[in-house]
């Protein structure tokens, strides 16, 4: 199957970058022929194995890039086009209407309802949607769009594999006994100050990775917690912390952080929110708390401070579900089925 990747409006590296990255790759190793579009010299341009279309879009209604889209589609006979983020899902779609080429599928990646009036349309824009959670697919259906329209399939990550070891990391960072780790944007809804607010009652450590406008303002509450900003080897950092937290507090649809957290065989303290408990099995491969409770939080954090061996046992059954149902292979293979249905 010959397939375009929509990217054109991608120019962070993020969660739905990466999502593009590993599904080319999975898809790629499946036989199927994958291009893609994003913006030029962006980080998604940098890492695309696939060959990729020098394409950047910045509104969602942007005549220059439906044109540019008319143009691509009849030189290509694309059996597919699969499309990921707002700004730039309308113009392709448009564009395959317009010439009557391939169908469009589109991946939704926020567990957030659709408008009274962006429902119905998009319903007629998309052949088939793609929520990445049951939470995400649960939005849709209070906003309109049928269940026969949609096909659950959850993202997967390369397993992650440290550079060096263990000890020589956490001495690095200053690790010292009990930490719990934070890695993402340093921006509201990703709940931070849940995990600050609770660090005056903590005895373990608080490491906080990423960068991001919040950061100033988490500082001055920051009660000892360490900010190392943006790490390069964040897949050492996050296989150094005893526990990684992700204290969302809005509905993340299905972040990749736990599933690295998980190849990692670290256990998870994660907002009862969203997709996160698709993911992390309460008692399982981890524990839920809460979103925006810090005193839950605290104690669930408590939980797995006085039980390090359970921690432990959480961590491993978390690295056996990810090699079961979070691999590269298995998302392309989700996908990919989605992708023969549409087709027919």
């Amino acid at each position: 199957m010959k397939v375009l990747e929509v990217a054109s409006s991608l120019r962070d590296w993020g969660g739905i970058e990466r999502y593009v990255v590993y599904l080319t790759q999975g898809l790629t190793a499946r036989g199927h022929e994958v291009e893609a579009t994003c913006p030029p010299g962006s980080p998604l341009a940098q890492r695309l194995e696939v060959p990729h279309h020098r394409l950047a879009l910045r509104g969602k209604h942007s005549l220059v890039a439906l044109a540019r889209y008319i143009r691509l589609l009849r030189s290509r006979d694309f059996d597919l086009i699969h499309v990921h983020f707002s700004p730039d899902f309308l113009m392709p779609a448009y564009a395959a209407r317009l010439t009557g080429r391939p169908k469009v599928v589109l991946s939704r990646h926020v567990a957030l309802r659709w408008s009274a009036r962006k429902a119905p349309l998009y319903r007629r824009m998309f052949d088939h949607i793609i929520p990445v959670a049951d939470a995400v697919q649960k939005k849709l259906l209070e906003s309109g769009i049928p269940a026969e329209q949609m096909t659950v399939a959850k993202a997967g990550c390369p397993a992650s594999v440290r550079t060096r070891p263990v000890e020589e990391t956490r001495a690095a960072l200053g690790i010292d006994g009990h930490a719990v780790g934070c890695f993402g944007r340093l921006v509201s809804e990703k709940g931070l100050d849940t995990v600050l607010k609770a660090k005056p009652e903590m005895t373990a450590q608080v490491h906080i990775f990423g960068e991001g406008p919040k950061r100033a303002e988490l500082e001055k509450i920051a009660h000892g917690a360490k900010f190392h900003g943006f790490v390069p080897d964040v897949v050492d950092a996050m296989g150094a912390v005893d526990v990684v937290a992700i204290p969302s507090i809005w509905a993340e649809a299905f972040p990749f952080a736990a599933l690295e957290a998980m190849s990692l065989a670290r256990p998870i303290l994660a907002s009862r929110i969203g997709g996160l408990p698709e993911m992390v099995e309460d008692g399982v491969n981890g524990l839920l708390f809460d979103a925006g409770n810090s005193q839950d939080f605290l104690a669930k954090q408590r939980e797995l401070e006085g039980d390090p061996a359970r921690g432990v046992e959480m961590g491993l059954r978390g690295q056996s579900l990810h090699a079961a149902e979070y691999t590269v292979e298995k998302m392309a293979e989700r996908i990919e089925a989605v992708f023969v249905k549409v087709r027919g």
